[in-house]
């Protein structure tokens, strides 16, 4: 055969194999390369159909041999349809190599079925992808591989021949060629049909973002753009932007105001985030908007832009501002200190009022620390006055368990001022205190108590206070084993210094008399009293009756030596009279305590007063031990 009849013959079956390959790949465009299983069928059928015409379209390669392309459509249907439709074109075209007939009809069918074998394995390549082209050059090795098995199951005879004329070169080169061009068709196909669904993929996640999305060529024409730039342009639809400017749709100004940040933008080539604010439709629109630089073959073409409407976000902001002015002018005008604590104890906010009340903390360093730490910088410098006996590591531990309880507490400061704490737990564990100034409201209530507690003449305490700290007194010693003692004072002849000198100079006496009996007593230690009238009480705790004698006899002595004139007494000046007391084993009644000194003091009246004399004596209890009185003044 004339090798311009060959090229004419493989070209044009060549030309069959590429329609078909196009019908196939229109075919499954609009099945969306899913192919069910009457859709493999029916390729296999126009597969093994084109397999057909070719055997029809044989040239004749040397003579008594015939050529054609009939191995290639149905290696490549594996490709495409699998097992099924390589299987289909298989069945069709052994058939139709039957029905002709003839001396190769054997080979014929080998060559059909040992493609189908081929087209099998091209099944696998084409569930991994098949979009290299190291793919493309194995099948069509492949393919080759089935027109040289060909060649040598021919007689020996016909295959001396070819290889004489170097048929079996052409053989194997138009076998090879014709595979590569229809694997490379399949190929390039698969990939564009990948692309595409990409493509598409790409446009719906475009067209669904709530942002606006577009590209801009160097004149600010829109390229393509989303639905909700469309939206955000005010434009019926995203293919209305193409070809259109921002002065298509915002005022000169502003689309001047955007052309302006766009040259800039594109002077400099480099991502940009930009915040742009306009009106529309009387309402004030905040955008920010990230542009990046889009270049093609290293040439800027063009601008991409990415923007978001963020007119609430700003209007949040202003809100939380205008909210945080206002909080932190009404946590400055307080009249009260507040600070707030973390879930761990720590300062997270306070306000100047504070800090006022707590001068030791430090504003620029306060933040973050603990409640613990700053009470113990308190303690530490004394701007903190703890109670009497308490130790500091427990009183602070204990004020933070107060707060982490929402305990209220008053705090007594180094300068005499009183802080109540209020606090108030929050749901995640932290906890906000108000500070307040309860210094006059302490004084108040200490004046009220002092009112209450005190003898408004003498300034001693009173009758209620007294009974008070008797029954204290009584059960601190039984409980303690230690001595207790009491003396009654009675001043002789006092309604008679009233009626001779006047109340008002009684009153003075009344005052000389307390004066000279609290000083020697041992400050808070022992109670000094007004028991009533004329009558004075002075509790003594750990004192033995010898020792109390001992401050009788002294006091007794002290206000005679006051030397205060009483004309209607038979010693010439004020004296007193004293009873004396003290706690018995057989009793721990504080009324049996009180009415033996009682009969004390009626003794001291009837031995002619400016006397002291004790209770008649009972039975000393060995575990009530004496205790050396050394702080009185008298001693």
């Amino acid at each position: 055969m004339e090798p311009h009849s060959l090229l004419i013959t493989f070209l044009a079956q060549l030309g069959v194999i590429s329609l078909t390959l196009t019908i196939c790949s229109l075919i499954r465009d609009r099945v969306r390369g899913k192919l069910t299983l009457p859709g493999k069928i029916a390729s296999g059928m126009l597969f093994g159909a084109t397999a057909v015409l070719l055997m029809n379209m044989s040239g004749e390669l040397i003579a008594g041999f015939r050529f054609d392309l009939r191995i290639v459509p149905i290696a490549v249907v594996g490709l495409i349809s699998g097992p099924v439709g390589a299987a289909v074109a298989a069945c069709l075209a052994s058939a139709a190599r039957v029905w002709l007939g003839g001396a190769g009809v054997l080979l014929g069918l080998t060559g059909i079925w040992l493609a189908f074998a081929v087209a099998f394995l091209g099944y696998s390549l084409a569930n991994r992808g098949f979009n290299r082209w190291q793919d493309v050059v194995t099948y069509s090795a492949l393919n080759a591989g089935i027109a040289f098995f060909i060649l040598l199951l021919l007689p020996p005879n016909v295959r001396d021949l070819l290889t004489q004329q170097n048929a079996h070169l052409i053989l194997l080169g138009l076998n090879s060629l014709g595979t590569l061009i229809s694997t490379s068709f399949i190929r390039i196909d698969l990939i564009r049909r990948e692309n595409a669904q990409l493509n598409e993929l790409h446009r719906q996640i475009v067209s669904a973002l709530p942002d606006a999305l577009s590209v801009k060529d160097l004149q600010g024409r829109f390229l393509t753009a989303n639905e909700a730039t469309a939206s955000l342009m005010g434009a019926t639809s995203a293919a209305e932007l193409v070809g259109k400017t921002d002065f298509d749709y915002y005022s000169r100004e502003e689309a001047s105001l955007f052309w302006e940040q766009e040259q800039a933008f594109v002077r400099e080539a480099k991502p940009v985030t930009l915040e742009q604010q306009f009106e529309r439709n009387g309402q004030t629109v905040w955008l920010s908007t990230i542009k990046v630089p889009y270049f093609e073959a290293g040439n800027l073409k063009g601008i991409v832009s990415h923007t978001s409407d963020i007119s609430s976000r700003k209007a949040l902001q202003a809100e939380l501002i205008s909210t945080q002015v206002l909080l932190e002018t009404a946590m400055a005008e307080m009249a009260d200190g507040l600070a707030m604590f973390d879930p761990d104890g720590r300062l997270v906010m306070w306000n100047q009022r504070y800090l006022e009340f707590f001068p030791y903390i430090d504003e620029q360093s306060c933040y973050g620390r603990t409640l613990a730490d700053l009470l113990t910088a308190g303690v530490l410098r004394g701007d903190i006055k703890l109670p009497l006996g308490a130790s500091p590591r427990s009183w602070v531990q204990d004020e933070v368990e107060r707060s982490q309880s929402a305990q209220q507490s008053d705090l007594k400061l180094s300068d005499g001022r009183w802080v109540s704490k209020t606090t108030r737990v929050m749901n995640d564990g932290g906890w906000v205190t108000l500070y307040s100034d309860v210094s006059e409201k302490k004084a108040v209530v200490q004046q009220l108590e002092q009112m209450a507690s005190k003898d408004g003449l003498t300034d001693l305490a009173n009758r209620r206070i007294f009974d008070r700290r008797l029954d204290d007194a009584v059960r601190t010693a039984q409980t303690s084993a230690t001595p207790l003692s009491l003396l009654l004072i009675d001043v002789d002849y006092f309604k008679a210094y009233n009626d001779t000198y006047g109340h008002p100079a009684g009153d003075e006496v009344l005052r000389q008399i307390s004066g000279v009996l609290r000083s020697a007593c041992r400050g808070e230690f022992d109670l000094v009293a007004r028991y009533g009238g004329e009558e004075f009480a002075i509790i003594l705790p750990a004192t033995p009756e010898e020792v109390a004698h001992d401050v009788a006899t002294r006091l007794a002595t002290a206000v005679r030596m006051l030397d205060i004139p009483h004309i209607a007494s038979t010693k010439g000046r004020v004296t007193v009279s004293v009873g004396l007391a003290s706690l018995s084993a057989t009793t721990d009644d504080p009324q049996q305590l009180l009415k033996s000194c009682d009969e004390a003091l009626y003794l001291a009246k009837g031995a002619g007063r400016d006397k002291v004399r004790a209770a008649p004596r009972q039975s000393q209890p060995e575990k009530l031990k004496p205790t050396k009185r050394t702080t009185h003044s008298s001693d």
